[in-house]
């Protein structure tokens, strides 16, 4: 029985209708994003490069207010917050580094004849969604992979702000439009609305938007996809669904270091404030040597683990429906449950719970392999290698998938990752860092989302873009040995 993006039991809500100031306010960033879009398409490589890294002088002078807001708005611990602001510096410096090193970004035909001429060019304005209502946006929401990706093409954003954070979000936002002004760029190069319940499905369907990128709940995310395919134009809304990121540990580091991944594990519970959409929330195992002291390692830790504050009242809802769903099923065993939030504690405080199921169980019960948000995660307990290789073709589109592994693991970790490169856009091995890691190849791919090709045929030369006119053949980039060259 396949699974196939394991959907959600849900239909997603409908949005309801956006207050008067709400949409006036969206309208006016649409607009602006237009009317900067042709200025912005056309301008140099050059100068997109500085942008990114004004926004990274901006957006790293705004450090201690970022984190004393994430603190108040998010409850946010200051490492959490500093993992996220390196990870964003981090990316800017990828994006502005394939800038620099190549002028055209995906595919090009290097022999082309003299009358065939192709180039790259921006998209248009695109919406940024972030994540909906019963997801923890990260604090760096407005400052996000896609936003800087956009930018790096040379799309005008529009960003949804984070109901959970809109001061932390402002802040960004307010660091990235003074790098868009000092470089001297039009001021519909980023804008940032306020998160209402029909601000996403308002930018979407808005004339202006030619694209939109929506990171969250399956449902919710098709209901926008369906929206832009009922425009008289319909535009791409690229989707990352959240999904329950399986990871896979392999017998013979099972039997070497369980209690540490036990250990390690956990520590993918909380904070939930920061990447909650790539928290392994399936853990895949064969009953062996290290099988047991795994297993007490998770219960002892859930036990002393106190309750997890999440990001806002629908994340802890989320969490407290897909708990309730697993305990009501037959096959399912309570491993270890946290202890109750404290009386008059936060109102998204959650237990952690970790259950535990054979992973046969997958045959007859598909939705234990739906998303389990929040301080929650499912052991599935394999009796053999060949079930949990089946156990990996069951499980449909995943965000991240992780592998650990030792030495004796060689032989099935190379039968197990085909299915993981099937599976997943993010794979981990010996590792349970799951936010993504934008280097040369994985930036120049993420910027050309924004790209689309224009073709050349027979154009006369005093009418094609300058960049053509020269009739130099395009170049094409290539990872070698970590180095971007042409």
């Amino acid at each position: 029985m396949p699974l196939v993006n394991t959907p959600a039991t849900s239909a997603a809500p409908q949005p309801l209708p956006l207050p008067p100031h709400a949409r006036a306010s969206l309208d006016l960033a649409a607009r602006r994003a237009d009317a900067a879009a042709a200025a912005f398409r056309h301008c140099s490589v050059a100068d997109r490069c500085r942008l990114l890294e004004l926004i990274s002088f901006h957006i790293d002078a705004a450090r201690e207010a970022v984190a004393a807001s994430a603190r108040a708005e998010l409850n946010a611990d200051a490492p959490v917050v500093a993992m996220e602001h390196e990870g964003v510096l981090q990316q800017l410096r990828a994006f502005a580094a394939v800038l620099r090193r190549s002028h055209w970004l995906g595919a090009a035909i290097e022999t082309a004849p003299p009358e065939q001429r192709v180039q790259n060019i921006a998209l248009g304005p695109v919406a940024v969604l972030g994540a909906g209502h019963a997801c923890a946006a990260p604090v760096y929401a407005a400052a996000a992979a896609d936003v800087i990706a956009a930018l790096a093409a040379g799309c005008p954003v529009v960003v949804r702000s984070s109901a959970t954070h809109p001061r932390t979000c402002e802040l960004l936002a307010g660091a990235i439009a003074a790098a868009v002004q000092a470089a001297g760029l039009p001021e519909g190069v980023y804008g940032l609305v306020a998160d209402h319940a029909g601000s996403a499905a308002a930018l979407v369907t808005h004339p202006d938007i030619k694209a939109a990128t929506y990171a969250g709940l399956r449902a919710e995310g098709m209901e926008l996809m369906r929206r832009s395919l009922d425009r008289s134009e319909p535009v791409p809304v690229l989707l990352d669904i959240a999904s329950s990121n399986p990871v896979f540990i392999l017998p013979h580091a099972l039997n070497a270091r369980a209690e540490h991944l036990g250990q390690q594990l956990l520590k993918q519970f909380s904070p939930c404030t920061a990447h909650g959409m790539f928290k392994p929330g399936i853990v895949v195992a064969i009953e062996g040597d290290g099988y047991i002291d795994l297993r007490e390692t998770i219960i002892d830790g859930v036990l002393a683990m106190p309750p997890v504050a999440l990001p806002c009242a629908g994340a802890q809802h989320g969490h407290a429906q897909s708990v309730a769903r697993l305990l009501r099923e037959r096959n399912v065993d309570l491993l270890a449950e946290s202890g109750a939030a404290a009386a008059g504690g936060p109102a998204s405080e959650a237990r952690a719970v970790f259950v535990e199921a054979e992973a046969s169980s997958l045959l007859t019960t598909p939705t234990l392999a739906e998303r389990h948000p929040g301080p929650s995660a499912l052991l599935l307990r394999c009796a053999c290698p060949e079930e949990l290789l089946a156990v990996a073709a069951l499980l449909g589109r995943q965000l991240v998938a992780g592998m650990q592994m030792a030495d004796g693991d060689t032989a099935l970790a190379a039968r197990l990752m085909p299915q993981l490169e099937r599976m997943a856009r993010h794979v981990n091995v010996n590792s349970f860092t799951s936010m993504p890691i934008y280097n040369g190849a994985t930036a120049a791919q993420a910027i050309a989302r924004f790209l689309r090709p224009v073709f050349y045929l027979d154009v006369p030369s005093s009418l094609l873009p300058a960049a053509l006119q020269d009739g130099n053949p395009l170049q094409l980039w290539r990872q070698v040995d970590g180095e971007m060259r042409h």
